[in-house]
């Protein structure tokens, strides 16, 4: 398409383009290579890219530049929301708390950034906290679905399962319920409640069987709450219905064997994966695996996987910390009697407290104390601190 020097409406309509199609790098690159002063327009067209690829930089400067323009709150509520939603998914609270404060005319689109920049935050129970508050300005911004996934996620991280009934209530007053993405919130939302059955019912009831999130997702709320052979059985169903898995679903699945120490079971999943389905297993898969072997006290078993693991893959905290957790217990044929110890002394394994706690233990119960002091004392020359675990929910 041809332009002219400084052709602000040709630029536009190319920065626009490239971010409606999810060309976000694209279209921040062409915003940087503007020859022409940016309108109100342009600048709402590379404010989602801005979002989508968190760059906070860029989009802290847009909202300088339209301020100095004279585009304080209200001037324009477009430009403003998609500011808000730069910082809401930025995680720069403070900055979007301000500018929502500020804003005359708040939107549902408002609201939900804000509740989703929360809900994703440290501090969930604000983001719920901000629902109420939406809730209580009025009929001029009723929540939709966005809205209600959002505050179901800060629901799920807090385990209040009360809230969350009294979401999937309103949820269902508000004709919600049916949809999709709304059912799979609920679902992840009751698993990590505890509350697998109701988790169950939500699944029974969404009218598209045919979504592999639906399916992954109460998969895993059996898994979580222990219920392997359910797990097994839905995974039977999915495949009955023409559903093909994904690396999600068979995620699920390992996962709920890992829970009961199903290692046969494990282990002919994640051949099937590649051999049947031709999907590539991820670190994840290898970890949940690894998890099933030592619960099931096939050390052996786990030390040749992990010896078997695609080195592209690399091994991250979870894996090693499965690995080592299962060794230590072994303390035969486990990492006590490899020279993989010394990777935790010299830097090359990046770990986590817990793991090098587990290593130096793994060492200690195989009578190496001079090796289970070196790890330790690496812990504390990196300021590598152990970070103590805890779970609750609330009713």
């Amino acid at each position: 398409m041809a332009r002219s020097s400084g052709d602000v409406v040709w630029w536009t309509k190319r920065i626009s383009a490239l971010a409606r199609s999810g060309r976000a790098a694209e279209a921040v690159a062409e915003f940087s290579r503007m020859d022409a002063a940016p309108n109100a327009l342009t600048l709402a067209s590379v404010l989602p890219a801005c979002a989508k690829l968190r760059n906070l930089i860029l989009g802290r400067a847009i909202h300088g530049f339209w301020l100095r323009r004279g585009g304080g709150p209200g001037a324009n509520p477009i430009l403003d929301n998609a500011v808000l939603d730069v910082y809401a998914k930025c995680g720069a609270l403070r900055s979007a708390r301000s500018l929502f404060d500020g804003m005359p005319d708040r939107d549902v689109f408002s609201w939900t950034a804000m509740v989703w920049g929360l809900a994703r935050s440290e501090s969930p129970q604000d983001a719920v906290a901000m629902f109420r508050a939406m809730l209580s300005d009025g009929e001029d911004a009723p929540p939709n679905e966005a809205t209600i996934v959002s505050v179901l996620h800060a629901v799920a991280s807090t385990g209040s399962l009360a809230c969350g009934k009294a979401l999937h209530s309103y949820a269902l007053k508000r004709g919600l319920g049916g949809e999709q993405v709304v059912g799979n919130a609920l679902i992840d939302a009751y698993a990590k409640c505890g509350e697998a059955r109701l988790a169950f019912e939500v699944f029974d009831q969404l009218p598209d069987k045919e979504d592999l999130v639906s399916w992954a997702t109460v998969m895993r709320a059996m898994a979580v709450d222990g219920r392997c052979r359910e797990a097994l059985q839905l995974f039977s169903l999915m495949l009955r219905r023409g559903v093909r898995p994904d690396g999600t679903v068979f995620l699920a699945l390992l996962y709920a064997c890992c829970h009961v120490g199903l290692v046969d079971q494990a282990l002919n999943i994640l051949g099937a994966m590649r051999r049947v389905y031709g999907i590539k297993p991820w670190t994840a898969h290898y970890t949940c695996v690894l998890d099933a072997c030592g619960r099931a006290g096939h050390h052996e078993g786990a030390a040749e996987i992990f010896r078997r693991m695609p080195m592209y893959m690399g091994r991250d905290q979870q894996v090693l910390g499965a690995y080592c957790s299962h060794a230590s217990s072994g303390k035969a044929n486990g990492v006590s009697n490899e020279r993989f110890w010394e990777r935790f002394v010299d830097g090359t394994v990046d770990a986590g407290g817990g793991t090098y706690a587990l290593m130096s233990k793994s060492l200690a119960d195989a009578g190496r104390w001079d090796d289970a002091c070196a790890v330790r004392e690496t812990m504390a020359a990196r300021r590598i601190e152990k970070t103590a675990a805890c779970t609750w929910i609330e009713a």
